[in-house]
């Protein structure tokens, strides 16, 4: 029960520590996952500070390194919809594209990030993050053992069907326009 204390009390005192949130996006925002192997989608600072310059420092928690990004983009205006990655709905008629996150590159897959946005004198909540482990495409199994002799099997059963089938029927049809 104290250890449960202790970490409220530290997320508080890192809430409380944070100028505005920042967040790693998830569905809501019109992506699967902001997630993945080498990257991680981040969402956007808030546009009152529109027009100052963004940084963000991020720590390889494995490594102890800690990486500071300078002048990424500039906090767009509240009146567009704000995204850096662009997210387009189509419905038929007209195309409708969203602003809605940064996407922080060249990571490796598999290690714990923490990330922080600094925008002038503000700076953000850290957000923890923890990168995708990929798989080496080498590894996968592409093979169908067993399978493609039962493929082929059903394939020609069902062709042979279907031969039979419709000259059967142009068969029935000749007998019929006979009598």
């Amino acid at each position: 029960m104290r250890t449960l204390r202790l970490v409220i009390f530290g997320l508080l005192l890192v809430a409380a520590n944070a100028d505005f949130q920042a967040s790693v996006l998830d569905g809501s925002g019109g992506l699967l996952t902001g997630v993945f192997a080498n990257s991680v989608v981040l969402s956007l600072p808030p546009c009152t500070l529109a027009g100052q310059d963004v940084n963000i420092e991020y720590f390889n928690v494995p490594a102890g390194n800690k990486t500071l990004l300078t002048n990424l983009f500039t906090v767009p205006l509240c009146r567009y919809k704000r995204d850096l990655i662009s997210v387009n709905e189509n419905n038929g008629q007209f195309v409708v594209s969203r602003t809605i996150g940064y996407q922080v590159k060249n990571l490796v897959p598999g290690i714990d990030y923490r990330f922080q946005y600094n925008v002038g004198s503000e700076r953000s909540n850290v957000v923890e993050v923890t990168t995708r482990a990929g798989k080496d495409y080498n590894t996968i199994d592409d093979g169908l053992p067993g399978r493609s002799a039962a493929m082929l099997v059903i394939t020609v059963l069902l062709s042979v069907a279907m031969f039979v089938l419709i000259a059967g029927m142009i068969a029935a049809l000749f007998i019929a326009h006979r009598k």
